[in-house]
């Protein structure tokens, strides 16, 4: 007897072709016929009458490991039909651990919801332990390069030889463990003071293990094709895949004239040349990024702590709103009204403002409440998030159109009893947002071509096996939703709303959405690489 039958529904196979009548059946865990299966005995049948069968969606580029310890149920991502998250991103990660980084992985889970031990120390024991809580999705992740510093003591833009070892020992641990290759955010935190050859050092490891590459790159403004350029270069010398993490522009913020069109033409050359590149993007306007990234480099060089005392002077706070011409360049140009403060545990009562509305309330002016916020985290200070008005909807369609541009969210799975959820829709819907506006409203992409972007082209990218298809032998994983209805409610004022029009999401083969209720079951699993 079968498990599970989804039958008289239309099946999107992952391929980018057109959907066709059939049915689904599924036994063991994996897919055992697609087509009309007839009347064979099975455990349940679902009726997706007026409904679509689609894989069920790889988010290539999520920070769901923040949370993951404290919401193993994944609420907001998997009722989105979410069933494989591409976790370790922008170079942060929770392990590796050591005596110089325990004190900033415990404070960063913590300010997420997990106040629980943090007995692993290094990437193979973290994964292990995330297991040991079960998933209610599939996880694979990347080790961050700004973990990896960490844990080897590294402060600085000069590590020593001993310290470079240390933090290849570091990174070769985890390509062992599973990991699927590196990642860097290079714009903030340890990662904007890595030299290009650090870098290249690190890479390099991940190329022996035939592994990826992911970079929140150095710069995607004034200096995007530098930017691009020092990631390829790492790439060419190491053979590793390469993945360019939400490669898009800025608007506002000083970029070249055809900054992203040029950026995507060195990276189709690199491919012309043999490299394996490709990029992802996000679906909103507005994304999320560090309040700290702002800050420039001498004022964070000894820590975020440092950095927080620093900050009770009135001449560093002048010297530093001097400097912090960088990251969200909008922000040095007056541009207030497009961010919005994510989370802060000192000022709750701000959560989701932007900064103009935050001053008028504190009778001062932005950038005053902007040091005040920081100063307040302390230790602390790294982990504070903000979210910003960044792209054009011109800007999103271009990147949307370009084939090799698999489709992520940048953000982290939440729950809507979830008091760390911060401000933002982002992590409620994120997913929808692709096929209730890209797809159904805006018609950027048809629906077949939309699913292959969040199945089959992420999954493939990362050697994500048996996944992201609906086809014999394949893992069942899927998603049964009405095109006509699916969206969100979710927004800045009322972010906590889990969407409409997901009925059914199957991870290998157990349904954890019946109904559009989560039943608790946690059937992922932790992805490792293939050795």
């Amino acid at each position: 007897m079968l498990d599970v039958v989804i039958e008289n529904g239309v099946v999107i196979d992952g391929s980018g072709r057109p959907g066709e009548p059939g049915d689904v059946a599924i036994g063991g865990g994996k897919i055992v016929a697609v087509g009309r299966v007839g009347h064979v005995e099975a455990a349940r049948r679902l009726d997706a009458s007026g409904l679509v069968v689609t894989p069920g969606f790889v988010d290539p580029h999520s920070h769901t490991d923040y949370t993951v310890h404290a919401n193993r149920t994944a609420e907001s991502t998997i009722r989105q039909g979410v069933t494989t998250e591409i976790v370790g991103n922008c170079g942060i990660t929770n392990a590796p651990v050591s005596q110089y980084s325990k004190s900033s992985v415990v404070a960063a889970l913590a300010i997420h919801g997990y106040e629980g031990p943090v007995s692993w120390s290094s990437f193979s024991e973290y994964l292990e332990d995330v297991e040991r809580g079960g998933i209610s999705q599939n996880l694979a992740w990347f080790v961050g390069h700004s973990a990896v510093r960490g844990a080897a003591g590294v402060r600085g833009a000069q590590p020593t030889e001993e310290e470079l070892a240390a933090m290849e020992a570091h990174v070769e641990e985890a390509m062992e463990a599973g990991a699927l290759g590196m990642s860097s955010g290079l714009e903030f935190r340890e990662g904007r003071q890595a030299t290009s050859e650090e870098l290249e050092r690190l890479v390099a490891v991940v190329g022996r293990h035939d592994g990826y590459y992911a970079s929140h790159i150095r710069n995607r403004d004034a200096s995007i094709l530098e930017a691009v350029d020092e990631f390829l270069r790492a790439i060419e010398l190491s053979g590793a895949h390469g993945q360019i993490s939400h490669l898009n522009v800025r608007l506002d913020t000083g970029a070249p004239p055809g900054g992203w069109e040029h950026a995507v033409a060195r990276m189709e050359r690199a491919r012309a040349k043999g490299m394996d590149i490709q990029a992802d993007m996000t679906p909103f306007r507005e994304g999320m990024g560090d309040m700290a990234g702002i800050l420039p480099p001498w004022l964070m060089e000894k820590g975020p702590a440092h950095a927080a005392a620093l900050l009770e002077d009135g001449e560093v706070r002048r010297r530093a709103k001097e400097d912090s011409d960088r990251y969200w360049r909008f922000v040095h140009k007056g541009q207030w009204e497009r961010v919005r403060l994510h989370r802060s545990k000192q000022f709750p009562e701000y959560d989701g403002m932007v900064f103009p509305d935050i001053a008028c309330l504190r009778g001062t002016d932005e950038w005053t409440c902007f040091f005040d916020i920081l100063q307040a985290a302390g230790a602390d200070m790294e982990h504070m998030e903000m979210v910003g008005e960044l792209f054009s909807p011109e800007d999103l369609a271009q990147q949307l159109k370009h084939p090799l541009f698999s489709c992520g969210v940048d953000a982290y799975s939440s729950s809507v009893e979830d008091t760390t959820a911060g401000c933002s829709p982002l992590s409620f819907s994120g997913h929808t947002e692709y096929l209730s506006v890209h797809v159904r409203e805006r018609k950027t992409v048809s629906l077949e071509e939309m699913i292959r972007k969040l199945t089959s082209l992420p999954a493939s990218r990362f050697g994500i096996q048996g996944r992201g298809r609906v086809a014999k032998g394949y893992f069942a994983d899927l998603v049964v939703f009405d095109p006509a209805t699916v969206g969100s409610e979710s927004t800045f004022a009322r972010p906590a709303v889990y969407p409409s029009g997901i009925f059914h999401v199957l991870v290998n083969g157990q349904l954890v959405v019946d109904d559009q209720r989560h039943t608790g079951v946690r059937s992922g699993r932790v992805l490792r690489r293939a050795a």
